[in-house]
């Protein structure tokens, strides 16, 4: 099989079998439309997870459908418009897709033993900020540079942080406070030298620093302490049959030895999770007033 791949948004895209999985008038259907936020670029998002989605076809004998959006909330909409059955999101968006479209979370990926995910704070070196200390006592001249105003790693988090911890409120703390999308346009962005500053996520971070695809000199200032974030989860339209399957797809890849999938996906394992693993992030959402627009 071959794995259908698009870059376009979901919003406004018509004619795409979107129950995939599910019973539909007592027949099973064989089409799954799996979406991932774009955390990096649209096409590397695509290309990292094309081997997943063929595996996924594989293990479930399904047609896959995989595609991305142009900004995380868009993956938000697609699951509530129903026109998305699986979704990678970020922890922020998977809170906001299960109070708005009742997501359920299936699986999370661990890496060392351990789920938790941490936002990194850099800054270029020309800045002579080395700590956390150093960024506040010169907040008011520097520029900072997040990513997506949805994302978890690189905005919410270190934003909640700087906040918690430090009574830094980026949006009048800084000089200027801007988002830019994607984690790879974070660091991109501070080693170009159009930032003084900025927060990614720390393993997204970790990768470009080894893979030395981003040129400049940057340093690590801070790391926050780690929290739940990426889950793959699915819509109420799934039966549980199919969820099981998926479930149990994602939880063998490592005894199926496929180190490969797992590599991209930046991962040791999957294992199960539930909503209440969530809580604290849960907490942390509504705190910062994300909650809104409807939300129960």
């Amino acid at each position: 099989m071959t794995v259908n791949r698009t870059r376009r948004a979901f919003l406004g895209v018509a004619g795409i079998g979107l129950a995939g999985g599910c019973l539909q008038n007592g027949r099973r259907s064989t089409s799954l439309t799996m979406g991932v936020i774009p955390d990096v670029d649209p096409d590397t998002a695509i290309e990292q997870n094309t081997e997943l989605a063929e595996y996924i076809e594989s293990e479930l004998n399904a047609s896959v459908d995989l595609r991305t959006t142009t900004d995380y909330a868009g993956l938000i909409q697609a699951m509530t418009a129903g026109q998305v059955d699986l979704a990678y999101y970020g922890g922020v968006s998977y809170i906001l897709a299960h109070h708005r479209a009742n997501a359920k979370p299936i699986v999370v990926g661990s890496k060392d033993g351990s789920t938790d995910w941490h936002s990194v704070f850099i800054a270029h070196e020309s800045t002579g900020i080395s700590s956390v200390d150093d960024l506040k006592r010169n907040a008011g001249e520097l520029d900072i540079v997040f990513g997506d105003p949805l994302s978890t790693s690189g905005t919410v988090m270190p934003t909640y942080y700087l906040r918690q911890r430090h009574d830094l409120y980026p949006e009048r703390a800084f000089q200027s406070h801007t988002h830019v999308g994607a984690h790879d346009a974070v660091m991109e962005t501070v080693a170009g030298r159009n930032s003084d500053v900025g927060a990614l996520n720390a393993r997204i971070y970790e990768r470009i620093v080894e893979d030395q695809s981003v040129e400049g000199s940057i340093s690590e200032i801070w790391r926050t302490p780690g929290f739940a974030d990426y889950p793959w989860a699915v819509s109420t339209a799934l039966d549980e049959e199919t969820v099981s399957s998926l479930r149990d797809a994602f939880t063998s890849l490592a005894e199926e030895g496929r180190e490969d999938i797992l590599a991209q996906q930046n991962v040791n394992e999957y294992v199960s999770i539930r909503h209440e693993d969530f809580e604290e992030l849960d907490d942390a959402v509504e705190m910062m007033g994300l909650r809104s627009d409807g939300d129960e």
